[in-house]
């Protein structure tokens, strides 16, 4: 296949295959290897190589150059079309990534949320406690005060049982003697 002049290609090079792999493959074609020769521009070459290569160019149809450009077209938009498949999935792993982050964000702003709740809950909880507090303070000074007499009578009783046995022993005395 040869192809020159045409859209990509500056109407000076001449690409074509220089070689073919020896044997054939399983369709019985010989395959072509990945190697061209580009000519020089005509500006190099001899006055009897640049009407050669004048006599090559004008031979080429415009239908092989079309065909050319096609081909070089429909390359060129597989090509694009795998670099946007790389990209893609290139993007696709650290979008994933920070979807990840943003469920893990969402469960911990819920964590913390149900902290703060109960949180919350812990504050009213030891507000209602010191208000029971403060109102348990004046029964708690009644209590100070009834132990206070509770001490007193102890001791009152105390006195009383002494006299009572003082009292009995007399009694013994004068009703026994």
């Amino acid at each position: 296949q040869k192809v020159s002049g045409g859209h990509f290609y500056p109407s000076h090079f001449r690409i074509q295959p220089v070689a073919t792999m020896g044997g054939d493959d399983a369709s019985g074609e010989a395959r072509t290897i990945a190697d061209f020769d580009v000519s020089p521009p005509p500006r190099y070459l001899s006055k009897e190589s640049g009407e050669s290569e004048a006599a090559r160019a004008a031979e080429t149809s415009k239908s092989e150059r079309d065909e050319a450009v096609a081909e070089a077209l429909s390359t060129a938009r597989d090509l694009f079309s795998s670099i946007a498949a790389a990209v893609s999935g290139e993007f696709r792993i650290p979008a994933l990534e920070y979807k990840l982050l943003g469920k893990m964000n969402k469960v911990a702003s819920e964590k913390y949320n149900h902290m703060a709740d109960f949180t919350s809950g812990l504050a009213v909880f030891v507000e209602s406690l010191r208000e029971k507090e403060a109102s348990l303070g004046p029964l708690a000074s009644q209590i100070e005060g009834l132990e206070a007499q509770l001490d007193e009578l102890e001791a009152l009783v105390l006195q009383l049982d002494e006299y009572s046995k003082r009292l009995e022993n007399r009694v013994k005395k004068y009703v026994f003697s």
